[in-house]
């Protein structure tokens, strides 16, 4: 037995017909998709500041190149510290605003203290300098 099909025939203007959504031409959906990425660009685009807002940003510039001289200077300090360090006559003080004063003589000890105070200056001063780098005044 064979089943025969019934022939497909048009709708007409007075029949309510579903239609099937067609897919987008992958031309339209690229289109689409730069529309939509210009416009989240164009959202998040930055305002030039003003002469009065760049003006205004001068003191916290020069507070952030302060930190940044006065970090290097320390660096430098430390670095001299330790040139001039010869391992056996060697001391570290420590002292609060009080008054109270702690010394240590243990090389071993120092040399712990230092590396901490090398390893530390070093990321405060790479993070002050890239402060630095991109201020935008």
């Amino acid at each position: 037995m064979t089943k025969q099909i019934a022939p497909i025939r048009q709708a007409t203007e007075n029949e309510n017909v579903k239609t099937l959504p067609i897919a987008k031409t992958a031309e339209t959906a690229a289109e689409d998709k730069k529309a939509t990425v210009l416009a989240t660009i164009e959202k998040f685009k930055p305002n030039p500041p003003t002469a009065i807002e760049r003006i205004n940003r001068i003191p916290q510039f020069e507070a952030l190149s302060k930190r940044f001289s006065l970090l290097q200077e320390k660096s430098n300090e430390l670095k001299m510290f330790d040139a001039g360090n010869d391992k056996t006559n060697a001391k570290i003080i420590f002292k609060n605003s009080q008054g109270f004063e702690f010394d240590i003589r243990n090389s071993n000890v120092i040399e712990k203290l230092k590396e901490a105070a090398f390893k530390e200056l070093n990321i405060l001063l790479l993070e002050a300098e890239n402060e630095v780098l991109t201020f935008e005044m």
